[in-house]
């Protein structure tokens, strides 16, 4: 019935090439069933109606998968073969076939004059149109600075890449170094005067800490292309295992009293412990010498919170895991969100608190912190319970 019906039909696909064609269709272009299919419908319109379907028939189907008494000119073997075509877009699992139906109709020739016509005009007034050229102009000037920044950026990478290797290699061996010979000088030279030996451990301490907050950096620094590895996690146990690789269990002088209750929830297990390990660290290193001892009290609970901690007009209330962490230290006066500051007691660089910080956003989290110098630091950690999907 397809090919019988005394209509132009075909359809193609949406590369335009001919799929199917009628036996009418066919008979007027001179070509056969099998010659036809696989042709670009464009190569049997005329040179007129090749425009009009590159400019605008093939453009709307593309958008609106249908137009009506839409005007081709064909190239026939006894002349042109005007037709008014319907479209329909229609799709079979995943192929897409354009369907077209219609008839010969006649008055070819004013319709393609006049779509030369306006095309034509549109590009005189194109070419005219002086603001355009105007903003063109201003586009390129603009293409030209955002090359030279993306060129300033490109070599600033490069040049924080090697600072980056000049920390992880450079500047950690001679602390090795000088660890090593000051221990070595301890261990072989028992009769020392004590003042002597006090200087060489202060040297021992001193570099020891250098090249952890140099690794610090450097954790700081790969955070961001790390990839978290989310478990589910007993809160205890993390805190612990952080405890356990400072070698805090037997010292004394070191209290830690853990949460009552031992709170599940999910997150990256090495990365959760680095996170205690640099807040155990820092009380260590801000004890209050006035304290016989150094007390950390850790507590958490299961809490409602607002998901959207920066937007104050947005609310989508989660499940979150509470943690509060105190210590009787010095305390701080600096700010979580610098990455860089120092501390009055050490009077060096400390970015153990920002790689802290970067941890808990990292899992989509906040961290905040209060203290009073003196007194003690105080920081709230909230980890969202519920499984996690995206990461920062």
């Amino acid at each position: 019935m397809y090919e019988d019906l005394p209509c132009f039909l075909f359809s193609i696909s949406d590369t335009g090439k001919i799929m199917r064609m009628n036996r009418e269709l066919r008979t007027k272009l001179g070509v056969e069933a099998a010659q036809v299919v696989g042709y670009q419908l464009e190569d049997l319109l005329t040179v007129g109606s090749k425009i009009f379907y590159q400019t605008h028939f093939y453009p709307l189907i593309k958008m609106q998968h249908s137009v009506r008494e839409i005007y081709l000119v064909f190239k026939g073997i006894n002349g042109h073969i005007p037709a008014l075509l319907n479209v329909e877009v229609k799709q079979h699992n995943d192929v897409v076939e354009i369907l077209c139906g219609g008839m010969e109709i006649s008055k070819r020739h004013k319709f393609e004059k006049e779509l030369i016509d306006a095309k034509i005009a549109a590009e005189v007034a194109l070419a005219e149109n002086a603001e355009l050229t105007k903003a063109k102009n201003k586009l390129q000037e603009q293409q030209t600075i955002l090359e030279l920044k993306y060129r300033e950026v490109k070599l600033l990478k490069e040049q924080e890449q090697e600072i980056y290797k000049l920390i992880s290699h450079d500047l950690q061996e001679p602390l090795r170094k000088s660890i090593f010979m000051s221990n070595y000088v301890l261990t072989k030279n028992s009769e020392l005067p004590e003042v002597i030996k006090e200087r060489l451990n202060k040297i021992i301490k001193y570099n020891t800490d250098m090249s952890e907050m140099l690794l610090t950096l450097l954790r700081y620094k790969e955070l961001k292309r790390i990839k978290l590895n989310h478990n589910s996690l007993q809160l205890n146990d993390i805190i612990k295992n952080a405890a356990k690789s400072l070698q805090m269990d037997d010292q004394k002088q070191i209290v830690i009293e853990y949460p009552i209750k031992n709170i599940e929830f999910p997150g990256d297990e090495k990365m959760l412990r680095r996170l205690f390990i640099e807040l155990l660290r820092n009380s260590i290193k801000e004890q209050n010498p006035e304290n016989d001892k150094l007390t950390i009290e850790i507590t958490a609970v299961k809490t409602i919170k607002n998901y959207y901690f920066n937007n104050t007009e947005k609310y989508r209330y989660k499940n979150f895991v509470k943690i509060t962490y105190k210590d009787n230290g010095l305390g701080l006066n600096y700010k979580l969100d610098k990455i860089i500051q120092k501390t009055a007691h050490f009077n060096k660089v400390n970015i153990g608190l920002a790689y802290c910080k970067q941890i808990v956003e990292k899992h989509l989290g906040a961290m905040e912190a209060a203290s009073v110098r003196g007194k003690g630091v105080s920081y709230t950690i909230l980890f969202p319970c519920d499984p996690v999907t995206e990461e920062l």
